[in-house]
């Protein structure tokens, strides 16, 4: 895609985008905010309507206060018969206090007295179209004989209670004041009552807001389900109206009537518009500002790279880089032309730098890679046709890193040139040595007629790399790792031969280093079948390919078997049963050791819970790996096993070996671990390894395994068991037992019972055997009881 169409989409999306987020920032905030305040003006309307609504309440406390609180009032209520008949005094107090104009001008709908039982003793009603006064129905009496037994008497001239009632036809406001005298220094005699219909004329009165509507409705169960609890919720009627609702607690504390009020969307529909007006102006400016922008980068950017790219371009067509480019003016193209020019007078002297070098290694000035493998392809052109055989020869110096770590590369640099100048010596006139790259050399000798020739300069070349080099005053020794290919004999290709050669000096490498070898299909298929095991170990105890026999270890004294020693067994899907001597180290290097040993441990405690459910409390050696002493969780992991497999830590016995005491410090303190949880160690194949004497007293050994070879050398002539009986006597001295392995004759079997050994092992007790055979095994133990 060109620069041009990138731009031009850039801006197109950039422009796109502050649109978008322009779009939402108005909408999601603005318009929000907008809504917000239109609620919280909601809100402010509504408190003001139910603050109306308290002074509308306090307003007819007021009016009831001054009948209440009134002697005349007073002595009505103290001269009144009970059944509610007054005498003429009260009577003539009633018509004066109690007419059609006092429920006019206070807007009273109902008025009465009662007293302390809750009687009344004067109740009217006001009938606004024909402005008489009746008798109260039965359904307000009902009302009074309610407020008497749910509200507490009053107990001073103080008290008064106001609310809502819910009446057949609709909700009623009403007040409650006690009736006392002048001076308030007499009980509470009665209650004075008065109440208000709240018609939808009513509530229109006391909320005169002319934008609002106001609406007073009875409760249901539908609205108490709506508010989800809140005294207070707004709902959206239609677009353009909001309304909010509140509940009024009745009389007695329940909810009785929901006022709603309703209100236009002002704010938002105001700001809804200004946005809509700033959005019809912002895409207009942004589609001038867009054409401006194509139009300045068309004119002043693009254009002056197509000027440039034209310069260029006729630079490289003519492959002249005599040519420089003019520059025009003194801006960045300006300088990018000037860099340009600069690059051209570089790449004229690289070019001349680079058609010496191309071909040379820059530090020993040896033949590279390229110049290599030009020569090899022309030598075996050259010898297919006359019938001779060449010689390729991969060298690889032997821990050449540790000089450049020790010493420094500058040390590295001086060996590698002298290496190279020793080399170009010792090889013919049309022989070619080459450096690969780091510590990597070739060879190609061309001209060798036979192989005992060929071996002569193998030799004087190992012998020339192996002479010590004295370097600023150091001497340094060095060897090397050497792999030898031949054409026709191993292919007769270029890269293959070079592959060759290179697999057989990697072989060396593993064998040892400082030797030379040539390579053989053999050889390719060893190293094949050891990367194919150490990839398959990675994934064999996940694919159940492993499985445990158990050899049996009998006791010396008793010829009863007590333990077992735990051998791995491993069936590749390639190539079968393989050793363990052969793929245990393979799973050391490539680091599956964790995981098998982990597995092998799970399934010898599993086993030894197979067991000791048949009865049988049998000890199992399983060995444990340098790798495997180095984790700091293999403590974790096999006390888990054992609270898992519900076993004492002594039915393991953790079998070492010698090379494991000598990998340090960190080996020590893994086993005084293990060592302190109660779990037995054995040193394997004892007197085979480095390690000396006194790491029998560092280490926390319990079990000493005399090995294999010792046994076997072991013959029924004087002084024939002095080297086995010097190991039992040393470790019994040590306070250890002693294992004997590799026992496979009668003969060794009674004389290393009579030297002292505790325990006794090999083919000549049993051979490994699978862990469901070794219930019938042990039923057969009476076959030593006459070796005792």
């Amino acid at each position: 895609m060109k620069l041009s169409r990138k731009i031009m989409i850039f801006i197109s999306v950039v422009a796109l985008l502050g649109l978008g987020v322009t779009y939402l920032l108005l909408h999601l905030i603005l318009l929000n905010r907008f809504e917000k305040l239109d609620q919280e003006a909601l809100r402010d309307k509504m408190d003001d309507v139910v603050s109306s609504y308290q002074s509308e309440l306090m307003n007819m406390k007021t009016g009831l206060l001054k009948y209440s609180i009134w002697d005349e009032t007073y002595q009505f209520m103290e001269s009144a018969a009970p059944a509610g008949r007054a005498d003429p005094i009260g009577q003539a107090y009633l018509n004066r206090n109690f007419s059609p104009v006092t429920y006019e001008i206070n807007h009273f709908d109902i008025m009465a007295l009662l007293n302390s039982s809750g009687l009344p003793l004067y109740g009217g009603e006001y009938h606004p179209d024909s402005g008489k006064v009746s008798p109260l129905k039965s359904e307000y009496l009902t009302l009074f004989n309610l407020i008497n037994r749910r509200l507490p008497e009053f107990s001073g001239a103080e008290d008064s209670k106001a609310g809502v009632v819910l009446l057949d036809k609709g909700p009623m406001l009403i007040t409650l004041t006690p009736i006392v005298n002048n001076n308030k220094d007499k009980p509470v005699i009665g209650t004075a009552i008065a109440g208000r219909m709240l018609q939808q004329e009513e509530v229109t009165r006391i909320w005169d807001e002319t934008t609002s509507s106001l609406q007073m409705t009875r409760i249901t169960s539908g609205t108490i389900a709506e508010s989800q609890g809140q005294p207070v919720w707004m709902s959206s009627g239609s677009s353009r109206m909001m309304s909010i609702h509140t509940v009024i607690y009745d009389l007695f504390g329940d909810p009785g009537v929901m006022i709603t009020l309703k209100h236009p969307r002002q704010i938002y529909e105001s700001g809804m518009e200004s946005i809509l007006n700033f959005r019809r102006f912002f895409f207009a400016f942004t589609l001038v500002l867009c054409i401006a922008s194509l139009l300045f980068v068309r004119r002043f950017i693009l254009g002056r790279m197509y000027a440039l790219m034209r310069n260029i371009r006729a630079i490289g067509n003519s492959k002249d880089l005599s040519i420089r480019i003019r520059s025009s003016s003194r801006d960045e193209f300006g300088d990018v032309e000037h860099e340009f020019n600069r690059m051209i007078d570089s790449l004229q002297q690289a070019q001349a730098e680079l058609q010496q070098q191309a071909m040379l290694d820059p530090l020993t000035q040896l033949p590279n890679r390229s110049l290599f493998f030009n020569r090899l392809n022309e030598a075996i052109a050259s010898a297919s046709g006359a019938g001779k055989q060449i010689v390729l020869v991969f060298i690889d110096l032997d821990h050449f890193k540790t000089v450049n770590d020790t010493l420094g590369h500058d040390f590295g640099d001086d060996m590698l040139k002298e290496i190279a100048l020793r080399i170009s010596r010792v090889i013919g006139r049309n022989d070619v040595v080459s450096r690969l790259g780091g510590d990597e050399f070739t060879i190609l000798l061309s001209d060798v007629p036979d192989a005992a020739s060929m071996s002569m300069q193998l030799s004087q070349i190992q012998e020339a790399l192996s002479l010590p080099h004295r370097i600023q005053g150091h001497l340094l020794y060095n060897t090397a790792s050497i792999g030898v290919s031949i054409y026709p004999e191993n292919g007769g290709d270029a890269d293959y031969l070079v592959k060759q050669a290179d697999l057989a000096m990697f072989h060396v490498k593993e064998s040892g280093r400082n030797s030379i070898l040539h390579y053989s299909e053999a050889l390719e298929e060893s190293i094949r079948r050891r990367k194919t095991l150490s990839q398959q170990l990675l994934s064999a105890a996940d694919n159940d390919e492993f499985e445990v026999h158990y050899q049996p270890i009998l006791s010396s004294d008793n010829l009863k078997v007590s333990k077992l020693e735990a051998l791995l067994r491993w069936t590749s899907p390639t190539y079968g049963p393989v050793s363990p001597a052969e793929f245990i180290p393979l799973a050391e290097t490539s680091g599956s050791i964790i995981n098998i040993g982990s597995w092998v441990l799970r399934q010898v405690c599993s086993d030894l819970q197979g067991f000791r459910e048949n009865g049988l409390e049998l000890t199992a050696a399983v060995n444990i790996s340098a790798v495997q002493l180095m984790q700091s969780d293999l403590r974790g992991l096999l006390l888990g096993l054992l609270e898992e497999y519900k076993l004492p830590s002594s039915s393991l016995e953790l079998e070492i070996t010698e090379s494991v005491l000598v990998s340090g410090d960190n080996i020590l303190l893994s086993l005084q671990e293990l060592g302190n949880c109660g779990f037995r160690i054995s040193l394997d194949d004892f007197g085979t390894g480095f390690s000396s004497l006194s790491y029998l007293r560092r280490f926390p050994v319990d079990v000493i395994k005399i090995d294999r070879s010792f046994i076997s050398e072991m013959t029924l002539e004087p002084q024939g068991d002095v080297l086995v009986n010097s190991i039992i006597e040393l470790s019994h001295n040590l306070g250890l037992k002693v294992v004997s392995e590799g026992i496979e004759l009668q003969e060794q079997f009674d004389l290393l019972r009579r030297l002292g050994s505790d325990e006794l092992q090999g083919y000549f007790i049993s051979k490994p055997i699978r862990a469901i055979h070794i219930p019938t095994f042990l039923s057969q133990n009476y076959l030593f009881n006459d070796k005792k």
